[in-house]
């Protein structure tokens, strides 16, 4: 039993070149020169408060300060060379962060390694300060709610 080929019911629509859309005949052209302007001139940037800069400074200023005191933990525990150009560097930038904090531990030594508790505890202690000058910021420079009558 040998079965029918299978045609298709329906066809698509077929179009004649005279019913070609018109859309596509025609070039694009703006219909005026605020609709072009709109088209290629970008959207101006929203205005970001003060308030958001100065607390994104301030995080910003106390990152740096983090990534030095943690990297001079590193470079002690690891006992890296004092003489080298980098170290001398970090430990010169950092120390000043750190002198407010020495001596509150005692400092662990082993053979060169040297574990500064002091500057995991100056890291800790600009985390918070850091962290609540910007809350005070955000708070006092909020915008009052407006008042309803009711």
């Amino acid at each position: 039993m040998q079965s029918a080929p299978y045609v298709p019911t329906t066809q698509p629509p077929q179009h004649s070149e005279s019913e070609e859309p018109r859309q596509l005949a025609q070039p694009f052209q703006p219909q005026s020169r605020s609709q072009m302007n709109a088209v290629t001139e970008p959207r101006p940037r929203p205005s970001v408060g003060a308030i958001y800069r100065v607390s994104q400074t301030l995080y910003l200023l106390a990152g740096i300060a983090e990534a030095l005191i943690i990297t001079r933990v590193a470079l002690k525990l690891l006992a890296a060379n004092p003489a080298a150009g980098f170290v001398r560097f970090v430990y010169g930038v950092s120390a000043p962060l750190v002198a407010p904090f020495q001596g509150i531990f005692p400092t662990p030594v082993s053979n060169a390694n040297v574990l500064e508790l002091s500057s995991l505890v100056a890291m800790a202690v600009y985390g918070l300060i850091a962290w609540g000058i910007g809350s005070i910021t955000f708070i006092l420079g909020r915008r009052p709610l407006p008042t309803t009558a009711g």
